[in-house]
Protein backbone atom coordinates (compact mmCIF):
# COMPACT_ATOMS: atom_id res chain seq x y z
CA UNK A 1 0.00 0.00 0.00
CA UNK A 2 1.37 3.42 -0.99
CA UNK A 3 2.09 6.32 1.35
CA UNK A 4 -1.20 8.04 0.54
CA UNK A 5 -3.66 9.69 2.90
CA UNK A 6 -7.39 9.86 2.19
CA UNK A 7 -9.32 12.96 3.18
CA UNK A 8 -13.12 12.99 3.38
CA UNK A 9 -15.26 16.05 4.06
CA UNK A 10 -18.50 15.36 5.86
CA UNK A 11 -21.45 16.80 7.72
CA UNK A 12 -24.33 14.57 8.82
CA UNK A 13 -23.23 11.67 6.63
CA UNK A 14 -24.03 8.81 9.01
CA UNK A 15 -25.65 6.85 6.19
CA UNK A 16 -22.57 7.07 3.99
CA UNK A 17 -19.42 7.48 6.03
CA UNK A 18 -18.78 3.85 7.01
CA UNK A 19 -18.96 2.50 3.44
CA UNK A 20 -16.80 5.38 2.22
CA UNK A 21 -14.10 4.64 4.81
CA UNK A 22 -14.19 0.89 4.13
CA UNK A 23 -13.57 1.55 0.44
CA UNK A 24 -10.79 4.05 1.27
CA UNK A 25 -8.96 1.32 3.22
CA UNK A 26 -8.18 -0.29 -0.14
CA UNK A 27 -5.60 2.44 -0.70
CA UNK A 28 -4.64 3.87 2.69
CA UNK A 29 -4.38 3.34 6.43
CA UNK A 30 -4.39 7.10 7.06
CA UNK A 31 -7.97 8.28 6.60
CA UNK A 32 -9.10 11.68 7.85
CA UNK A 33 -12.71 12.81 8.09
CA UNK A 34 -13.00 16.60 8.21
CA UNK A 35 -16.30 17.08 10.02
CA UNK A 36 -18.02 20.45 10.12
CA UNK A 37 -20.53 19.93 12.91
CA UNK A 38 -22.38 16.65 12.43
CA UNK A 39 -25.08 15.81 14.94
CA UNK A 40 -26.24 12.46 13.53
CA UNK A 41 -23.43 10.22 14.75
CA UNK A 42 -21.16 10.67 11.72
CA UNK A 43 -18.01 11.10 13.80
CA UNK A 44 -18.76 8.08 15.97
CA UNK A 45 -19.30 5.88 12.91
CA UNK A 46 -16.11 7.25 11.33
CA UNK A 47 -14.03 6.49 14.41
CA UNK A 48 -15.48 3.00 14.65
CA UNK A 49 -14.62 2.41 10.99
CA UNK A 50 -11.00 3.38 11.65
CA UNK A 51 -10.74 7.00 10.53
CA UNK A 52 -9.29 10.02 12.32
CA UNK A 53 -11.55 13.02 12.98
CA UNK A 54 -10.63 16.63 12.28
CA UNK A 55 -13.31 19.02 13.55
CA UNK A 56 -13.47 22.18 11.43
CA UNK A 57 -15.46 25.38 11.15
CA UNK A 58 -17.00 25.46 7.70
CA UNK A 59 -15.33 28.06 5.46
CA UNK A 60 -15.92 26.37 2.12
CA UNK A 61 -15.06 23.16 0.31
CA UNK A 62 -11.51 24.12 -0.62
CA UNK A 63 -10.66 25.28 2.88
CA UNK A 64 -12.05 22.04 4.35
CA UNK A 65 -10.02 19.85 1.99
CA UNK A 66 -6.83 21.85 2.57
CA UNK A 67 -7.26 21.65 6.34
CA UNK A 68 -7.69 17.88 6.16
CA UNK A 69 -4.67 17.54 3.86
CA UNK A 70 -2.48 19.46 6.31
CA UNK A 71 -3.65 17.17 9.10
CA UNK A 72 -2.81 14.07 7.03
CA UNK A 73 0.35 12.06 7.68
CA UNK A 74 1.40 11.66 4.03
CA UNK A 75 2.17 14.17 1.29
CA UNK A 76 0.20 12.30 -1.35
CA UNK A 77 -3.50 12.96 -0.87
CA UNK A 78 -6.66 11.59 -2.41
CA UNK A 79 -9.85 13.54 -1.70
CA UNK A 80 -13.25 11.90 -1.43
CA UNK A 81 -16.77 12.98 -0.60
CA UNK A 82 -18.72 10.88 1.87
CA UNK A 83 -21.09 9.66 -0.84
CA UNK A 84 -18.22 8.28 -2.96
CA UNK A 85 -16.66 4.80 -2.95
CA UNK A 86 -13.28 3.63 -4.24
CA UNK A 87 -13.63 0.62 -6.56
CA UNK A 88 -11.16 -2.32 -6.44
CA UNK A 89 -10.03 -1.47 -10.00
CA UNK A 90 -9.19 2.11 -9.04
CA UNK A 91 -7.46 0.92 -5.87
CA UNK A 92 -5.29 -1.44 -7.95
CA UNK A 93 -4.36 1.43 -10.28
CA UNK A 94 -3.46 3.74 -7.40
CA UNK A 95 -1.47 1.05 -5.58
CA UNK A 96 0.58 0.41 -8.74
CA UNK A 97 1.61 4.07 -9.18
CA UNK A 98 5.25 4.95 -8.61
CA UNK A 99 4.38 8.40 -7.25
CA UNK A 100 7.81 9.69 -8.19
CA UNK A 101 6.63 12.96 -9.74
CA UNK A 102 5.32 15.40 -7.12
CA UNK A 103 3.87 17.65 -9.83
CA UNK A 104 1.66 14.94 -11.28
CA UNK A 105 -2.09 15.29 -10.76
CA UNK A 106 -4.01 12.04 -11.18
CA UNK A 107 -7.61 11.74 -12.25
CA UNK A 108 -10.16 9.01 -12.92
CA UNK A 109 -13.74 8.42 -13.93
CA UNK A 110 -16.66 8.87 -11.59
CA UNK A 111 -19.75 6.71 -12.04
CA UNK A 112 -22.84 8.57 -10.86
CA UNK A 113 -26.01 7.05 -9.47
CA UNK A 114 -29.47 8.56 -9.15
CA UNK A 115 -31.01 6.52 -6.38
CA UNK A 116 -30.00 2.97 -7.25
CA UNK A 117 -29.72 3.61 -11.00
CA UNK A 118 -26.34 4.10 -12.62
CA UNK A 119 -26.41 6.98 -15.10
CA UNK A 120 -24.59 6.11 -18.32
CA UNK A 121 -25.23 9.07 -20.62
CA UNK A 122 -25.63 12.85 -20.50
CA UNK A 123 -23.36 15.09 -18.46
CA UNK A 124 -23.22 12.63 -15.57
CA UNK A 125 -22.00 9.86 -17.85
CA UNK A 126 -18.92 11.86 -18.90
CA UNK A 127 -17.69 12.65 -15.39
CA UNK A 128 -13.92 12.69 -14.81
CA UNK A 129 -12.19 14.40 -11.92
CA UNK A 130 -8.72 14.96 -10.52
CA UNK A 131 -8.36 14.06 -6.86
CA UNK A 132 -4.90 12.53 -6.26
CA UNK A 133 -2.12 15.06 -5.69
CA UNK A 134 0.96 15.91 -3.63
CA UNK A 135 0.11 18.54 -1.02
CA UNK A 136 3.62 20.02 -1.21
CA UNK A 137 2.99 21.03 -4.83
CA UNK A 138 -0.77 21.56 -5.06
CA UNK A 139 -3.87 22.46 -3.08
CA UNK A 140 -7.50 23.37 -3.42
CA UNK A 141 -8.63 26.84 -4.48
CA UNK A 142 -11.16 28.80 -2.44
CA UNK A 143 -14.03 28.77 -4.95
CA UNK A 144 -17.43 28.72 -3.26
CA UNK A 145 -18.49 25.80 -5.44
CA UNK A 146 -16.86 23.46 -8.00
CA UNK A 147 -13.47 23.87 -6.34
CA UNK A 148 -10.36 22.61 -8.14
CA UNK A 149 -6.80 21.58 -7.36
CA UNK A 150 -4.26 24.21 -8.35
CA UNK A 151 -0.48 24.33 -8.46
CA UNK A 152 2.47 25.47 -10.53
CA UNK A 153 3.38 23.45 -13.64
CA UNK A 154 1.19 20.49 -12.77
CA UNK A 155 0.75 17.74 -15.35
CA UNK A 156 -2.38 15.62 -15.48
CA UNK A 157 -2.90 11.92 -16.03
CA UNK A 158 -6.07 9.81 -16.09
CA UNK A 159 -5.69 6.34 -14.60
CA UNK A 160 -7.93 3.29 -14.98
CA UNK A 161 -10.72 2.58 -12.54
CA UNK A 162 -13.39 4.78 -11.09
CA UNK A 163 -15.15 5.92 -7.96
CA UNK A 164 -18.83 5.28 -7.43
CA UNK A 165 -20.86 8.37 -6.59
CA UNK A 166 -24.22 7.88 -4.88
CA UNK A 167 -25.04 11.49 -5.46
CA UNK A 168 -28.82 11.82 -5.13
CA UNK A 169 -31.28 9.66 -3.23
CA UNK A 170 -34.39 11.20 -4.78
CA UNK A 171 -35.89 14.11 -6.69
CA UNK A 172 -36.38 16.29 -3.60
CA UNK A 173 -32.69 16.09 -2.66
CA UNK A 174 -31.70 16.81 -6.26
CA UNK A 175 -33.83 19.97 -6.41
CA UNK A 176 -32.59 21.19 -3.02
CA UNK A 177 -28.93 20.77 -4.03
CA UNK A 178 -29.62 22.50 -7.34
CA UNK A 179 -30.84 25.62 -5.54
CA UNK A 180 -27.88 25.57 -3.15
CA UNK A 181 -25.32 25.21 -5.95
CA UNK A 182 -27.05 27.91 -7.99
CA UNK A 183 -26.78 30.30 -5.04
CA UNK A 184 -23.11 29.48 -4.53
CA UNK A 185 -22.35 29.79 -8.25
CA UNK A 186 -24.10 33.16 -8.43
CA UNK A 187 -22.00 34.45 -5.53
CA UNK A 188 -18.85 33.05 -7.17
CA UNK A 189 -19.66 34.74 -10.49
CA UNK A 190 -20.51 37.99 -8.74
CA UNK A 191 -17.12 38.05 -7.01
CA UNK A 192 -15.46 37.37 -10.37
CA UNK A 193 -17.31 40.27 -12.01
CA UNK A 194 -19.27 38.15 -14.46
CA UNK A 195 -22.38 39.59 -16.09
CA UNK A 196 -25.75 37.83 -16.51
CA UNK A 197 -26.14 38.49 -20.23
CA UNK A 198 -29.31 37.59 -22.13
CA UNK A 199 -27.41 34.75 -23.79
CA UNK A 200 -26.33 33.29 -20.45
CA UNK A 201 -29.75 33.72 -18.80
CA UNK A 202 -31.94 32.22 -21.51
CA UNK A 203 -29.95 30.56 -24.28
CA UNK A 204 -27.51 28.76 -21.98
CA UNK A 205 -30.25 26.81 -20.08
CA UNK A 206 -31.90 25.73 -23.35
CA UNK A 207 -28.58 24.65 -24.82
CA UNK A 208 -27.75 22.74 -21.61
CA UNK A 209 -30.91 20.67 -21.96
CA UNK A 210 -30.43 19.99 -25.69
CA UNK A 211 -26.78 19.10 -25.23
CA UNK A 212 -27.28 16.68 -22.34
CA UNK A 213 -30.59 15.11 -23.31
CA UNK A 214 -30.07 14.85 -27.07
CA UNK A 215 -26.43 15.26 -28.12
CA UNK A 216 -25.04 13.36 -25.12
CA UNK A 217 -27.85 10.78 -25.31
CA UNK A 218 -29.34 11.48 -21.90
CA UNK A 219 -32.70 10.21 -23.16
CA UNK A 220 -31.24 6.69 -23.09
CA UNK A 221 -31.19 6.90 -19.28
CA UNK A 222 -35.00 7.04 -19.27
CA UNK A 223 -36.94 9.23 -16.86
CA UNK A 224 -33.81 9.83 -14.79
CA UNK A 225 -32.01 11.17 -17.86
CA UNK A 226 -34.88 13.56 -18.56
CA UNK A 227 -34.98 14.72 -14.95
CA UNK A 228 -31.22 15.33 -14.87
CA UNK A 229 -31.27 17.29 -18.13
CA UNK A 230 -34.21 19.41 -16.93
CA UNK A 231 -32.67 20.10 -13.53
CA UNK A 232 -29.25 20.97 -14.98
CA UNK A 233 -31.02 23.40 -17.32
CA UNK A 234 -32.85 24.89 -14.33
CA UNK A 235 -29.54 25.23 -12.50
CA UNK A 236 -28.09 27.23 -15.40
CA UNK A 237 -31.12 29.51 -15.40
CA UNK A 238 -31.17 30.00 -11.64
CA UNK A 239 -27.49 30.86 -11.20
CA UNK A 240 -27.69 33.71 -13.74
CA UNK A 241 -31.06 34.86 -12.42
CA UNK A 242 -29.58 35.07 -8.92
CA UNK A 243 -26.46 36.76 -10.29
CA UNK A 244 -28.62 39.45 -11.88
CA UNK A 245 -30.46 39.95 -8.58
CA UNK A 246 -27.15 40.38 -6.76
CA UNK A 247 -25.92 42.96 -9.26
CA UNK A 248 -29.24 44.85 -9.16
CA UNK A 249 -29.10 44.91 -5.37
CA UNK A 250 -25.64 46.48 -5.44
CA UNK A 251 -26.75 49.09 -7.99
CA UNK A 252 -29.76 50.05 -5.84
CA UNK A 253 -27.59 50.36 -2.76
CA UNK A 254 -25.10 52.60 -4.56
CA UNK A 255 -27.89 54.85 -5.91
CA UNK A 256 -29.50 55.21 -2.47
CA UNK A 257 -26.23 56.28 -0.84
Amino acid sequence: MKEISVIIIAKNEAENITDCIISAKLISKDIIVADSGSNDGTTQYALKAGAKILTINWKGYGHARNSAAEFATNNWIIALDADERVTPELAASINSLLLNDDKKLYGFKRENFFGSKKIIFGEWGRDKLYRLYNKKQAGWNQALVHENIEGSELTKKIISGSILHYTMKDKAEFYAKTILYAQLSAAKYFDAGKKPTFLKRFISPAFSFIQNYLFRLGFLDGKEGFMIACTNSRYNFLKYKLLKELRCKVVKQSVSM
